[in-house]
């Protein structure tokens, strides 16, 4: 007797279920209204650790590309 092989979909099955479970709670949250287009970006300061940058070791601010396109992302790393 031979058995039927598996569905690569079984394996994946459990990880679906949860990323659905999770996408579930996470449409229950209260929305963050975006800002108007108007408002400008609160003022704050980071230093810069990008080893590549012409900016290494100084304090960076959204005030210092005013006039000027940008995009800001906060990563996380541990």
């Amino acid at each position: 007797m031979t058995s039927m092989p598996r569905s690569p979909w079984n394996a994946l099955r459990p990880v679906i279920t949860l990323a659905f479970l999770v996408l579930l709670v996470a449409c229950g949250q209260t929305p963050v209204e975006p800002l108007a287009v108007d408002t400008k970006a609160p003022d704050f300061s980071l230093p810069d650790v990008n080893p590549n940058s012409a900016t290494t070791g100084k304090s960076v601010s959204p005030r210092m590309q005013l006039g000027s396109v940008s995009a800001w992302y906060f990563g996380h790393a541990t």
